[in-house]
C-alpha cells in the first residue's frame, strides 16, 4: 500500500497537467497580411490537488493514476491534433494570400515566364 501511494504521487507529480490550445498573438510579418486564421501552440495546465486527484480513505490509488494519465494523454492527443490542423490551415491561408507566401511567388513566377514567352508562328505553306 505505501508502494503504491509513493508511486501514485510520483507519477501524479509528473503528469498532474492537462494540455489546452491557444491561439498565439500575430506577429509582425502577419500584421501585414489579414488572414482568418491564426497560429496556435500547446499549453499545459496544471491540475491542483483540490481536483479530486488524490487517495482518500484507502481510495483505490491504481484507478486515480491511470485516470491522471487518462487525462493527461487524452488532453495531450486532442489537443495537439486541435493545434496541428489550426496551424496548417493557418500555413495554408498565410501561403495562398500573403504576398509573400510561397504559393503567390510560385505563381508570379510562372506568370512572368509566361509574359516571356513569344507566341509560336504559324508554319508557312
Amino acid at each position: 500500500m505505501r508502494t503504491s501511494f509513493a508511486l501514485a504521487s510520483c507519477v501524479l507529480s509528473l503528469c498532474a497537467c492537462v494540455y489546452v490550445p491557444v491561439a498565439n498573438e500575430r506577429d509582425s510579418a502577419e500584421a501585414n497580411c489579414k488572414t482568418l486564421t491564426q497560429s496556435m501552440s500547446l499549453n499545459s495546465v496544471e491540475m491542483h490537488s483540490d481536483m479530486g486527484w488524490g487517495c482518500h480513505n484507502g481510495g483505490d490509488c491504481n484507478a486515480v493514476l491511470a485516470a491522471a494519465i487518462v487525462v493527461t494523454a487524452g488532453s495531450g492527443l486532442i489537443s495537439g491534433s486541435i493545434v496541428l490542423t489550426g496551424n496548417t490551415l493557418h500555413w495554408l491561408e498565410y501561403q495562398g494570400s500573403c504576398s509573400d507566401g510561397f504559393l503567390n511567388r510560385s505563381k508570379q513566377q510562372f506568370l512572368d515566364s509566361l509574359s516571356k514567352l513569344k507566341p509560336a508562328q504559324a508554319p508557312q505553306k
